[in-house]
């Protein structure tokens, strides 16, 4: 995604979260690392094979408009990590 077609500014956020797939099976939590974050969504890095389309609830408070967040954009990184691009669900 180019930096150009983004609706709001990103701001460098390094910090760690917890989320879950299903919200309602809250004791499979995952974990991963926030990049950046904006009003409108958030970019990570996590060990979890996400889907484009998919919807996760974030665990931890973060300044972010919503806990809901559906993948937008995945890039496999190497055979551990991927990057994810996710936009809040308002």
């Amino acid at each position: 995604m180019s930096f150009e077609s983004r609706k709001e500014e990103r701001q460098y956020y390094p910090y760690e979260i917890e989320y879950v797939i299903d919200p309602l099976t809250t004791y499979e939590i995952f974990k991963a690392v926030v990049i950046n974050i904006s009003k409108s969504g958030l970019c990570l890095y996590t060990s979890t094979s996400l889907s484009e389309g998919q919807e996760i609830t974030i665990k931890s408070t973060i300044p972010a408009p919503s806990q809901t967040a559906v993948v937008r954009w995945i890039e496999k990184l190497n055979d551990f990590y991927y990057k994810v691009g996710l936009q809040f669900v308002q």
